[in-house]
């Protein structure tokens, strides 16, 4: 499976890559600094699932995601935040994104959400309010 990473963080996007491409079945195929490079890439490479921040440079998560599932609806998209407020978690949602994970439970979510938003079910990691 590959993966499109979208944060502006180069820290984070290392570990969550680290993370990805120790498993044989998945790949970081590109990464993204901002929200609107995040769509040009999603545009370009079709990957079969996009992992991003909501907080980046330009537009942000939400708007990323509405654009991202404009040109191609069948997208699938993990959110990974610090931040896990039920209003924001509600907007990614309604935008269109099928998992929430919070960075500081990403060795142990990450995977497991990649992998059930892959088959298409949603994915609310700990510590979200649904």
């Amino acid at each position: 499976m590959n993966i499109l990473l979208i944060d502006d963080h180069a820290e984070t996007r290392k570990e969550m890559a680290a993370l990805i491409n120790a498993e044989k079945d998945l790949a970081v195929v590109a990464e993204a600094v901002t929200g609107e490079e995040g769509v040009v890439k999603t545009c370009e490479l079709k990957p079969d699932l996009v992992v991003m921040d909501i907080f980046l440079p330009g537009i942000n998560g939400i708007e990323a995601t509405k654009n991202i599932l404009a040109n191609n609806p069948a997208e699938k998209i993990l959110v990974l935040s610090n931040y896990s407020g039920h209003i924001l978690v509600q907007a990614i949602l309604k935008a269109g994104a099928l998992g929430y994970v919070r960075k500081g439970n990403a060795f142990e979510e990450l995977v497991p959400a990649v992998r059930s938003i892959a088959v298409g079910k949603q994915y609310l990691g700990k510590g979200i309010n649904d």
